[in-house]
């Protein structure tokens, strides 16, 4: 079988949760005897063979215009009011523009798209449906839930990564409901072997991007309020709210305790896991946190926002966080406090869902793509493959 990946919205340094998932299932599907030919952006293909090294891939460079993640699109970004940057028709003038440089025909069985709110091109095409939050009048773009809807409705198939977005893909899309399939992640960063490092008393981690509803505001507010804490938010430094975070994170009260480094290499990711106290996750709106899961990997306490996908987080892995309220520094200081008071405890709790989720294998993931791929291509015969991990995961849930 002959796969092609769309892998054009993507900027290696830039792209945070979708590209750690993208080298994850390169790597597994490189692993299969299938053809793998990925399209990536002008001018960065070196880096992808870097971070997926396997001759099985065959890399075709795009160029895309209008992007956000080069100088002029970031200012732009930056000074975009955000009426218009979620419109409907600056989304629709984006994508029109740039249907003239997309991938042509590549001569693929099937292709597969890792971002659902790109427009989906080529027959038959499979998109990956990571969350729903562009369809949440909140959080969410009316232009990227236009092209959201369209995907689902013309795609062949549709995998989804965890239980929340999985049935709330399933009630928003009822009449696609037997071709969604729920085709969970391994974490994107666990512990390699046994760490020597001691946890540095008070070193509080919480690795995302700066989009505005990971909700760093409420934390570093919370951080004036935690002196005797510190503060490392790793991760792409998106605008326009990098540089309110930055402006803040250099006032007196936070000077010297909260740092923003920008997207980190693996292994420096992998030293600050080793070394922290705990882990925040302050975010309105996820997917799954990979930050959460990361933690219960590497054993270490939570403190979460009561948002409904990470609350259904906790449910699934069975795991105990303090939970605060998402928009409310003083108690997201209180349950800080808390996870520190008591951290054998917490830890103890993100092991055992670690322990739940460490059999979980890019290689794992990727048979559970090839499936979904080959049945497509086949002509989508009975029933939909089901990954025998996402419905353990499920019951356990619902336990």
């Amino acid at each position: 079988m002959r796969i092609g990946i769309d892998a054009t919205t993507v900027r290696p340094g830039h792209s945070a949760g979708i590209e750690a998932f993208c080298y994850g299932l390169l790597d597994g599907l490189a692993a299969t005897h299938h053809e793998l030919s990925v399209h990536v952006l002008s001018g960065t293909a070196d880096e992808w063979r870097r971070r997926v090294a396997s001759n099985q891939v065959a890399w075709s460079e795009v160029r895309t215009t209008l992007r956000t993640d080069n100088s002029v699109g970031r200012l732009l970004r930056r000074h975009t009011p955000g009426a218009v940057a979620s419109s409907l028709a600056l989304r629709r003038t984006v994508n029109l523009v740039r249907q003239w440089s997309r991938p042509r025909a590549s001569g693929a069985d099937v292709m597969l798209h890792p971002f659902a709110a790109a427009p989906a091109h080529g027959d038959p095409a499979v998109i990956v449906l990571h969350d729903l939050r562009h369809l949440h009048p909140e959080y969410g773009s009316a232009g990227y839930a236009e092209v959201i809807r369209r995907n689902v409705a013309r795609a062949a198939a549709v995998v989804v990564s965890w239980p929340h977005p999985y049935a709330q893909a399933v009630r928003a899309f009822p009449e696609a409901r037997e071709r969604i399939a729920l085709i969970p992640l391994p974490a994107f960063h666990s512990p390699a072997g046994s760490s020597a490092a001691e946890p540095e008393p008070g070193l509080l981690l919480y690795p995302s991007s700066t989009a505005r509803l990971k909700n760093h505001a409420t934390l570093l507010e919370a951080m004036a309020l935690l002196p005797e804490c510190r503060l490392v938010c790793p991760g792409p430094l998106v605008e326009p709210e990098a540089s309110r975070l930055l402006a803040r994170a250099d006032q007196p009260d936070l000077r010297g305790r909260v740092s923003f480094p920008g997207f980190v290499s693996t292994a420096e990711l992998a030293s600050l896991y080793a070394r922290a106290s705990a882990v925040v996750v302050p975010s309105l709106w996820e997917a799954a946190s990979g930050a959460m899961l990361e933690a219960f990997s590497w054993g270490l306490p939570v403190a979460c926002a009561d948002s409904e996908p990470l609350l259904a987080q906790l449910d699934f892995t069975g795991a105990d966080a303090a939970v605060f309220a998402a928009r409310d520094p003083a108690a997201l200081a209180a349950a800080v406090r808390r996870v520190l008071s008591d951290p054998g405890h917490y830890a103890r709790s993100s092991r055992a869902a670690g322990s739940l989720l460490s059999g979980r294998t890019w290689v794992d993931t990727a048979a559970d793509y090839t499936a979904v791929l080959e049945w497509v291509v086949a002509g989508r015969p009975g029933p939909m493959p089901r990954s025998a991990f996402g419905g353990a995961l499920t019951r356990e849930g619902s336990r």
